[in-house]
Formats: C-alpha cells, structure tokens, sequence
C-alpha cells in the first residue's frame, strides 16, 4: 500500500466520524462513542512514517482539524476527571497530527500540560512523545508553550476554567480578545496585551445554567446547545448604559431552539446591586424576558430572523416558572473557583 493510500484511509476514517454539536459541552461533559473511534484513528496516525504523517496532515479538511481539536480537548477533560496519563498522551498526540496554524497553542495545548504536570506527568517525556509525530515548525511552538508553563500557577492562566456542576468536573474556554501588531514611531512591531473577560463569580454561575439548560431539555419541546461564556451586552438594555458591555464578574449563555425559533439565554452574576433595574430594562428590549436574584441576572433574547418561513418568536415569559426555579435551586449558591 502507498503511503499516499495509507494516509487517506485514514483521513477518510476520520472524515466519516464528525462529532455531533453536543459533543462540544464540556460544562455538561458526557460520554461520546465517536471518542474510542477517534482515538483509534489518533493512534494509527501517530505511527505513520514521516512520509505519510506528512501526507495525513496535508489532506486534513477544516472539518477534520476541528474534529482532532476537539478529540483533544475532550481527552484533556477526561483525563482530569480520570486522573490518567494514557489520555493526555492521546491529546497530545492528536495535536501533534494537526497543522501548526490549527494548534490553540495558547489555550488547551497549555491547559493540557498543565493538566499532565498536575498529575505527575514528565513533561520533558511527553514533548518527545510529541517531536516524534508533529512538524518541525509544531515542535518549536510547543518548546515555548512547555517553557511558558513555568510562569502558570493556575489553569485560568491558559485561559481555561475548572467549574463544578451536578455533570462532574467540566471546562469553560474563557474569551480572549487579541490584540493587532501596530508599529511605534522607530518602524518596530508592537502589541497591546491580550484582553481577557474575566470570570470570577462568587456564586455557581456554571451550575445554574446546567439546571436551566437541562430544565428547558426536560420540556421535550426545547433543545439547548453547548453552554460558553459570554458578555451582556449593552444594547440589550433600554436604558444609558457606559461602555458597549454590562460589568459583569461572570457571564455564560447557551442557545435554546423551539421547532425553528431560537433564543439565547444568558446567565451573570453582575458586579454592582442594579438587577431589578436591569431586568426591567431587558424586558421592555426586543421581545426579551428577564428575572434577578440578588446579583444574578438571566435574560432570555430572541435570535435574529432573516427569514420570513421562520417560525414565529417564541412568547418568552412562558418560562418564568423554570427560571424562578433555577434562581430558587440551592445548588448554584456557593462557589469556589479552582
């Protein structure tokens, strides 16, 4: 068999086992069979020939990258959750098969070290586990990512959270907004710092858009997408509002679908005692609907329509009762980021 042929088998292999959208909750973490198949395909292509890797990770299709990306992400999770070496091999592996513009070398490549230094790994072990299956220019970034990690105390330092929910042990990617190179007045290349959103609430933020989520879920009339983090954003208010965000300490959101009719809902703990004000502002905004308690805040927003087949907007005020309940659940009160 030609290594061309060898390669392709496999890139058709991994091109038949996309994960679903589901598979990118990592809050609400669950078992996914397309895993151990992943997994297989990883490890086939981790003893290719130099040749064929070559060829394997040329012919990666965008779908392809992201379905590796993720198989290392989620092997990451599991392996905290697990305490297992054997699955932070596999990340790293799967990484090492992706192009070196497809690496997110500066979030989960380094949360997975971190991970693997947490439970004892040798670090220096595993970047020769890497050398041997990524590219040149691969091996480079990742000698910087493993150097950087001498600086790192805490996971949030690779912009990855560890929240605690009623699903176990789960990671939330915090946004980082990236600065442009400019150049100063002697011609040299210069950047501002990153932009990070923070994600500091003193309350189970995380938690409580699981019991939300799963509440909607329970209906059987509603379906919720993967839960992230986001920012309130001030045009969702009809009020004056400084800056183009609410100042939050925590903010998360996840889209509800209804037979064609999408809305997002949104959850924060807000940084100043303005929720009532707030949710009455929310509510007189875009057919949206909003309930407070102390300092937390869930709004629930229409999705925009582009299309006029689509289903009429949802009346929103009909889940009141199942967001009241999520405020009212003692599960989500107390918090303690790791």
């Amino acid at each position: 068999m030609s290594f061309q042929t060898s390669a392709r088998n496999l890139i058709a292999e991994l091109s038949a086992h996309p994960y679903g959208v589901l598979a990118g909750e990592l809050v609400r973490f669950r078992p996914d069979a397309n895993d151990d198949s992943v997994g297989a395909l990883v490890r086939s292509a981790a003893i290719l020939d130099p040749r064929e890797r070559l060829e394997f990770r040329r012919a990666l299709s965008e779908e392809d990258a992201d379905t590796l990306r993720l198989f290392a992400m989620r092997r990451t999770l599991q392996a905290r959750r697990s305490a297992s070496l054997g699955l932070i091999v596999e990340a790293v592996s799967a990484y090492a098969l992706l192009p070196q513009k497809d690496v997110p070398w500066e979030s989960w490549l380094k949360a997975t070290l971190f991970v693997a230094r947490s439970l004892g790994e040798n670090l220096d072990l595993l970047r020769t586990n890497f050398l041997d299956v990524a590219s040149e220019r691969s091996s480079d970034r990742f000698d910087i990512a493993q150097g950087s990690l001498q600086r790192i105390d805490e996971l949030q330092q690779c912009h990855v959270v560890e929240v605690a929910t009623t699903y176990g042990t789960g990671f939330l990617e915090t946004l980082v907004f990236r600065s442009s190179p400019t150049f100063g007045v002697f011609g040299a290349p210069s950047r501002l710092g990153d932009n990070e959103v923070p994600y500091q609430p003193t309350t189970n933020l995380a938690q409580l858009a699981v019991t939300l989520a799963d509440a909607f879920d329970a209906t059987d009339a509603l379906t919720t997408g993967p839960i992230g983090q986001d920012q309130l954003a001030a045009s969702s208010f009809s009020m004056a509002v400084a800056g183009s965000y609410i100042a939050t300490s925590g903010c998360l959101s996840f889209v509800v679908d209804e037979a064609g009719a999408a809305f997002t809902a949104f959850l924060a703990e807000l940084l100043d005692d303005n929720g009532s004000e707030l949710a009455s502002a929310a509510i007189d905004t875009g057919g949206q609907w909003a309930l407070y308690d102390q300092r937390r805040l869930i709004v629930l927003t229409p999705q925009p329509r582009f299309d006029e087949d689509e289903a009429a907007p949802t009346n929103l005020h009909q889940y009141d009762d199942l967001a009241r309940a999520a405020l009212r659940d003692p599960s989500s009160a107390d918090w303690r980021p790791h």
